[in-house]
């Protein structure tokens, strides 16, 4: 071997030393992450976290949270590794999800944001542990890389110019050592820090990083310019923010940071370590937060049919699949309530009955009635004078229903069924446009035509987000009856001042309607699912009162 040989491969190892370093925090900086989130996990997401981790791992989320990073440049894994960042535009110092979210070759949703998003998918909802055999992703590696990748959106390099590689073409010299900008922030300022403050012992560091997250940090941090379960692009908002504010600035090729970086910077880095996994922990506790009460969840299990794997969600559309059955025929009239033209009100009296006069045959006296006959269910399930699989089936379904405003409409119309115009460019109707429309619009415009990723939002909206504060009045309820009433008028209310106004036939029906509906439909999703759960919880839960006249019908 020549002198030009190994002056060559020598130049190769140290450019490999140099460039491109991009473990996102290193192996440290993610361990206090994931062991700051485990911290603040619910009881029920810890042991969802738990059942998901491999074996090895010991029940230790952080133990495995460097995974992804391991793996990255086995052949195998290889597809993964431009989901650690985002590279945005030079010195322009902000973040878009459409213009920066892509790799290399131009491929859309492919980087860290993506990620997010992808996994949070994924594992959301999760069934039973008893069938996570049959779900065609890996969970065990969703859980992984979706801990590490919030990681990576909150390291500020992460998000970095596309130009210099988030930092690892900037290379500068820390202290003595030669190394490049992105490593700074990846390991060199926690390794420092550790040293220097801590006696090399992360567990140090850590129990000091906790001890300065207030309640009013966790609230800022996990609500803050976040509307959802999953926002990850006003973290990495902040990253590219803070990136042009301390990561950039003193640190051009060539520079020699010293003592003056370190500890304006370190503040930084731990506010960030903390950030990311506080808000680790909402996400997952919004992934795995269950509104059902453990006795009333192994009830709809034990009810549903073996092939849908215990997921209620499966089924909710049965009804409407079997109403024009023969054998099912007499369930038509319950999917609705027509009310008199313009009155906007609702009177169950007056209202609830089928096209013939036939009393209670509508949507309100149909939850009244499946939920009566759900309530055998704790007398034991030998009692068959229900077939209690139907009602649960039906009473899902028809909490749904009396939640679309559309279902409680006027009677001419039949709940805007004969007001016939266009939703942007194709035909259709006022009523399908509340049943369908908007939420297939807002799944394409907003969600990548994922179904999963619209839930997420909606859920994590009342769980930690802007609904949170309401969720308490959407759940009460001491008697049955009064409630779906409450809940009829709460849809012809909103009918009136949403769903009819503005709209005759002929009419084109574009953004402007579109976007001031959209948080109408979400919320009244979000409505229903609530309280759904809480009729469950009353009639199938473990609850020690005996028949409550309040869940009976009448």
């Amino acid at each position: 071997m020549g002198v030009f040989d190994l002056r060559w491969i020598s130049r190769v190892v140290i450019f490999l030393l140099i460039i491109p370093r991009i473990n996102g925090w290193g192996k440290e900086g993610h361990y206090v992450i994931c062991k700051i989130a485990e911290s603040y996990l619910t009881e029920d997401a810890l042991a969802a976290v738990k059942a998901l981790l491999p074996d090895h791992a010991e029940g230790d989320l952080a133990d495995v949270c460097s995974w992804p990073d391991e793996v990255r440049r086995n052949a195998h894994y290889r597809w993964s590794s431009p989901l650690h960042y985002v590279d945005t535009p030079d010195f322009r110092c902000n973040y878009q999800y459409c213009r920066d979210c892509h790799d290399s070759a131009g491929r859309k949703h492919r980087c860290v944001t993506g990620a997010i998003y992808n996994y949070t998918a994924q594992l959301m909802p999760v069934p039973h542990k008893s069938h996570l055999s049959v779900i065609k992703y890996n969970l065990t590696e969703a859980i992984m890389f979706l801990s590490h990748f919030i990681g990576d959106v909150h390291q500020p390099l992460h998000v970095g110019f596309t130009g210099d590689e988030g930092g690892n073409t900037i290379v500068v010299r820390w202290y003595r050592r030669k190394t490049n900008l992105h490593h700074v922030w990846d390991t060199m300022i926690i390794e420092s820090a550790l040293k220097t403050f801590y006696n090399s012992d992360l567990t140090t560091m850590i129990h000091s990083i906790q001890r300065n997250i207030t309640e009013a940090f966790v609230e800022v941090s996990t609500r803050k310019n976040c509307k959802g379960a999953v926002c990850p692009n006003p973290y990495a908002s902040e990253s590219i923010n803070v990136a042009c504010k301390f990561a950039y600035r003193n640190a051009t090729p060539g520079t020699t940071l010293g003592d003056d970086y370190f500890l304006s910077r370190l503040p930084v880095v731990e506010e960030r370590l903390a950030q990311a996994g506080v808000r680790l922990a909402a996400l997952l506790n919004s992934i795995f937060s269950d509104l059902l009460e453990p006795e009333a969840k192994h009830a709809v299990q034990m009810l549903l049919p073996d092939y849908v794997n215990g997921d209620l969600s499966a089924l909710c559309v049965w009804p409407d699949q079997v109403r024009h059955w023969y054998r099912y025929r007499w369930t038509s009239s319950l999917h609705f309530i027509d009310t008199p033209d313009q009155a906007c009100n609702f009177n169950y009296r007056r209202d609830c009955h089928d096209p013939h006069g036939v009393k209670d045959m509508c949507v309100a006296g149909a939850i009244r009635n499946f939920t009566n006959q759900l309530s055998h269910y704790r007398h034991g399930t030998s009692d068959r004078r229900h077939n209690m699989t139907e009602a649960l089936l039906f009473l899902a379904h028809f909490m749904g229903d009396i939640h679309q405003p559309m279902h409680v409409g006027f009677t001419s119309d039949e709940g805007g069924n004969t007001i016939d115009l266009r939703w942007f460019r194709h035909k259709s109707n006022l009523h399908h446009v509340w049943d369908r429309e908007i939420i297939l619009t807002a799944a394409a415009d907003y969600y990548g035509k994922d179904i999963n990723l619209l839930q997420a939002d909606i859920e994590g909206n009342f769980t930690d987000g802007i609904w949170s504060a309401d969720l308490a009045s959407w759940r009460d309820c001491t008697d049955l009856v009064s409630c779906v009433n409450k809940y009829a008028a709460e849809s012809i209310n909103i009918a009136c001042k949403w769903g009819y106004k503005d709209v005759d036939s002929g009419d084109t029906l574009s953004d402007d309607y579109f976007n001031s509906r959209l948080p109408v439909v979400m919320k009244r999703i979000a409505q229903g699912g609530v309280r759904l759960a809480m009729i469950l919880n009353q009639v199938l839960g473990d609850h020690t009162q005996e028949d409550d006249p309040s869940f009976a019908a009448t």
